[in-house]
């Protein structure tokens, strides 16, 4: 379960962040108390309606059959993957602008004595922030039962907690490690986390592929080589490499070709970024 409570640390620590600027901007109003209000309220739906998706995925898994099942992981395993590299793309290009643009959209709402639309700025921030972290544990949520489901909502507790304590360090010395270092080195970590997810969909797709007897170039499902040896990634420290980094000590061709266009891909996607920002 160290994959929930690093993907709940990470994704608290943003929405903590987003009400804490939010908190802190509204603190300097005339009518705070009022503001306030407003905010909380905004959080609890942020909540509530992540937890509903949660629900509903955990619902539709659960009314598939077997087929239909690995077809669903596939895809959530898939689609996490493209939305964790969409969110630190975006995270990269726009750590810095964060609170302005908040704020300023804040600011508008003010204007227009529109209090319920502060609420809808927080719950769809919060929202965000839950329906990734929903979609990134999709395949945990799915496998939940009697059996691992208290080990799942520790881990929850657990990535929380220590975001709020996060939190609450980073305030205290924020000067000698900046925010953006911060972002930058959980999102590469989260990069890594991302190639692992799809490394799990396109293995899971060509063992599907390969129970339904479909005809696919034997060379994708061979064994590229064997490190077990070295590092095996059924032990302890394999299995955590295994978990974060995409780790395999006997990965098949297909699996090493989906790393490195992954790699590629990334390197071509965040230098091109890189540029733009620079010639903006």
């Amino acid at each position: 379960m160290g994959q929930v409570t690093f993907v709940i640390w990470r994704e608290s620590i943003e929405a903590l962040l987003l009400i804490s600027i939010i908190y802190a901007w509204l603190k300097q109003g005339t009518d705070t108390h009022h503001g306030l209000k407003y905010l909380w309220f905004g959080v609890v739906i942020g909540c509530a309606t992540s937890v509903m998706l949660a629900l509903l995925i955990y619902g539709v898994f659960n009314v598939l059959n077997d087929t239909e099942q690995s077809i669903f992981m596939i895809g959530m395993e898939i689609a996490a993957c493209l939305l964790i590299v969409q969110m630190v793309y975006w995270m990269n290009g726009h750590s810095q602008s964060i609170k302005s643009n908040i704020e300023s959209g804040l600011t508008a709402q003010i204007e227009k004595q529109s209090w319920w639309g502060v609420t809808f700025i927080i719950a769809i921030a919060i929202t965000r922030e839950g329906s990734e972290i929903v979609v990134f544990l999709s395949s945990f949520i799915m496998a939940l039962n009697k059996n691992n489901a208290a080990e799942f909502f520790m881990s929850v507790f657990s990535g929380i907690s220590i975001a709020v304590l996060t939190i609450y360090l980073f305030s205290l010395c924020n000067r000698f490690i900046p925010w953006r270092i911060f972002f930058n080195v959980t999102g590469v970590i989260l990069l890594f986390l991302a190639v692992s997810l799809l490394l799990k969909g396109m293995e899971e797709s060509i063992n599907l592929l390969l129970e339904n007897d479909y005809s696919i170039p034997e060379f994708l499902y061979f064994t590229a080589w064997d490190t077990s040896g070295i590092i095996d990634d059924s032990n302890l420290f394999g299995n955590l490499l295994f978990s974060f980094f995409g780790y395999r000590s006997q990965p098949i061709w297909l699996s090493v070709i989906t790393f490195i266009v992954f790699w590629l891909t990334m390197a071509w996607l965040f230098l091109r970024g890189g540029r733009n920002e620079q010639q903006s």
